[in-house]
């Protein structure tokens, strides 16, 4: 009966939200001014260590990230062990805990109907409440009822663990946290605030765990909920999503609303970046300034302090828990001597410190990308902050004037003084520090309008910088290296000047023309600079796509970003007219020392078992590895020929590989179309067509095994088509070549 009456309530009550808001369509996902940010609102998970050097450490770090509020799990066997132990701990050391009381998961899916459960759940209460009642700020029941998998609840056992914890807390009112929801899923959320509600047990906290961490960056409307079709039209960003949780916090009379858990794992971050680090870094500090900055949450406990998928610290162990952090970070699996800050954990203080006691004066977080907020200090200095989405950029003199940016101080992600000042805003948030408070010539209505264009996309390298430029003439973009002048790089790089500077060596000079020069800003630097040329039939055909310059450009920022080698982009500019058919340019740095795999591979096929000092598995091995992983992060070459792959030896012995001429590449989003094995065969038949069969043969497996798969009997067929197809070209042309010399 219980299971179907919440059925019943959920439905009567979901229904009338959605009646009432209209699908939540009248909560905005656009940021405004006017939120105060207390030291209050940052907080951070913890967990125990069988090792007592861990409390001491823990303490260090919690000093060092200047915060006060700390979540801790709490279950039956913590009285006595670790978690006691580094509980009287923290409260010796006067910080504010929130304890997370929680069943064993067994128990917990129990507590619906077994009365022993019950029992050891009440007594469980019972003694925190006697033990630790005056001590704790706030006691949260549960966790994540809605991931039976990991919790053990579902919402009924939830709510009678809820309903026995609240009849033993003298100060239920004041004192009690829930349900803890885990991620976006408000219907849940409505069920239990409900049914509580009705048994007049509403929490005074209502605590989710606000997962943004599947749409990847913290920003993205989530498509999750009603499918990529309608992401833009429910427009469920992480600013409507805190909202909506908070607006149902008053509906329901809870007091406060706090996400308990939030991060992004390295692991997860691993699978589209070789940087997942820096990544994590950026992503904390734009999720913690948006969510300051919504007027919805009170306040944010970051996931874990220590884990090394999760954490902010890095513990140093391979394996990971059977129940999920997010319900039981019940412990540190790591060793003492494994533990290694995290960039994200620089990232966690200079935030910290940077917005603790400041008023938001400003906030935008417009749909073209651009995310800016001005915060005031006391004093009336102001912190100024600003980013853009992924694979943006825009010169900051865009909204600033010479004379601002003379005056300000930057900062970067993690605390750190930038030295010479950025030119452009891009992926990784910048902190801008002023004396007093500043006029823009823009306001915040003209930052959320301003045009930025969506191509070309842009790489994220250290100590790089990207500019969009444009005259009336060309269209393009130019990397600056840090120590460059923008403005000396860009005339350098303008297409006039390219071609008039002396040629090192042309290396091919067909269809396009492709040769080397020095870099005329750095002249001990070699470049590259591509020439495309559309003619005959290709003049219609890139009539309806990007210019060759760009697809080259955005491909290589893209394989780049994925952690796949390309040379790096340094400019390309194409005409402002008809820029795909008429003449336009790419530029890249010149790969050093190096050897084609069609070179290789030709010795191979001739007998030979090594190649520039290499052994024929080595080689295989290398290219194997490279193209499995381009593959893998969703990049199809579609010319893979082995001259496009060059190899170079690292100071370490090992060979380095890159890819070139990529302008054909197919660069498929992170999330979607699946790389099928047909598509990665079809895309290496062009790589193994110097290769006799055995060889051949032999280096499949090598890709088979870096693709963790079983070798596929079925892998020579679309190699065999391809053998076909060139055999029928050079016999067309040989048929024509003999009519023409007739």
């Amino acid at each position: 009966m219980k299971s179907r009456s919440l059925i019943l309530l959920t439905i009567k009550e979901t229904l009338a939200t959605i009646i009432r808001t209209r699908f939540w369509f009248n909560i905005s996902p656009s940021l405004s001014a006017g939120a105060h940010v207390s030291a209050d609102f940052f907080g951070i998970n913890i967990a125990p260590s069988p090792d007592p050097r861990f409390d001491d450490y823990t303490i260090e770090r919690l000093k060092e990230l200047q915060l006060k509020h700390i979540r801790m799990d709490f279950t039956y066997d913590s009285f006595g062990g670790d978690a006691e132990r580094l509980l009287k701990r923290i409260l010796a050391e006067k910080y504010l805990v929130m304890l997370d009381l929680l069943p064993p998961k067994e128990d917990a899916a129990l507590l619906a109907s077994d009365e022993a459960a019950q029992q050891r759940w009440q007594e469980f209460i019972t003694r925190v409440n006697e033990e630790y009642g005056k001590k704790i700020v706030c006691f949260e029941i549960g966790a994540t009822p809605n991931r039976s998998k990991w919790s053990g609840f579902n919402l009924n056992s939830y709510l009678s663990a809820w309903n026995i914890a609240y009849t033993q807390f003298e100060d239920a009112d004041h004192l009690l946290a829930g349900p803890n929801v885990s991620d976006f899923e408000p219907v849940s959320n409505i069920a239990l605030l409900a049914d509580m509600q009705q048994h007049g047990s509403t929490p005074c906290t209502h605590t989710d765990n606000l997962f943004v961490e599947r749409v990847i960056e913290p920003e993205a409307y989530d498509h999750r909920v009603f499918g990529r079709l309608f992401a833009n039209k429910f427009k469920l960003n992480l600013v409507k999503k805190a909202r909506i949780y908070n607006e149902l916090s008053e509906q329901y009379g809870c007091r406060h609303t706090v996400c308990t858990y939030t991060d992004w794992t390295s692991k997860r971050l691993a699978r589209f970046s070789d940087t997942p680090e820096t990544k994590k870094a950026d992503y904390l500090v734009r999720y913690l300034v948006i969510t300051a900055a919504s007027h919805a949450l009170d306040q944010v406990y970051w996931g874990p302090l220590i884990c090394s998928r999760d954490g902010i610290i890095d513990d140093g162990a391979t394996d990971y828990p059977d129940i999920d952090n997010v319900s039981f970070y019940k412990s540190v699996r790591g060793k003492y001597e494994n533990l290694k800050t995290r960039p994200a954990f620089h990232a966690l203080a200079n935030t910290i410190k940077q917005l603790s006691a400041t008023d938001c004066i400003q906030a935008v977080n417009g749909d073209n990308g651009i995310h800016h907020f001005v915060f005031s200090y006391e004093n009336d200095s102001e912190l100024h902050i600003a980013w853009l989405r992924d694979r943006y950029t825009l010169s900051l003199d865009s909204i600033y004037s010479s004379k601002q940016l003379d005056s300000a101080r930057f900062i970067d992600t993690v605390g750190n003084k930038l030295n010479p000042s950025p030119i452009c805003l891009s992926e990784s948030p910048v902190f801008i520090l002023f004396d007093s408070p500043q006029q823009l010539h823009l306001s915040a209505l003209q930052i959320e309008t301003l045009d930025v264009p969506t191509t070309p996309i842009f790489a994220s390298i250290n100590n790089v910088e990207y500019i969009s430029h444009h005259t009336r003439e060309w269209n393009g973009a130019v990397a600056i290296k840090q120590g460059e002048s923008a403005t000396e790089k860009i005339n350098h790089m303008l297409p006039d000047r390219l071609l008039d500077l002396p040629q090192l060596g042309v290396h091919r000079d067909q269809r396009n023309k492709v040769w080397s020069v020095k870099n005329p800003v750095n002249p001990t630097e070699t470049i590259v600079i591509k020439e495309n040329r559309a003619t005959g039939i290709r003049k219609l055909s890139y009539h309806f796509k990007a210019s060759k310059g760009e697809r080259h450009w955005n491909n290589a920022s893209e394989m780049i970003r994925r952690g796949v080698n390309s040379p790096m982009p340094i400019a390309y500019f194409e005409h402002t007219e008809n820029a795909a058919t008429r003449h336009n340019y790419y530029v890249c740095e010149f790969v050093h020392d190096a050897f084609s795999a069609r070179d290789a591979f030709t010795a191979f096929a001739q007998g030979e078992q090594h190649y520039s000092g290499f052994s024929k598995q080595a080689v295989f091995k290398a290219l194997a590895k490279y193209t499995c992983k381009m593959h893998n992060r969703r990049i199809i070459h579609n010319d893979l020929s082995g001259g496009n792959l060059l190899m170079t030896k690292t100071q370490q012995n090992q060979i380095e590989v890159t890819a070139i001429d990529i302008g054909r590449a197919t660069v498929y989003p992170i999330k979607g179309k699946k790389i099928t094995q047909k598509m990665r065969l079809i895309d290496l038949c062009r790589l193994c067509y110097k290769l006799d069969w055995p060889n051949r043969k032999e280096f499949m497996h090598t890709y088979f095994k870096a693709y963790g798969q079983e070798f596929d009997s079925g892998w020579s067929k679309p190699l065999r088509n391809y053998d076909w197809k060139q055999k029928t070209k050079r016999r067309i042309k040989g048929m024509f070549k003999r009519k023409k010399t007739k």
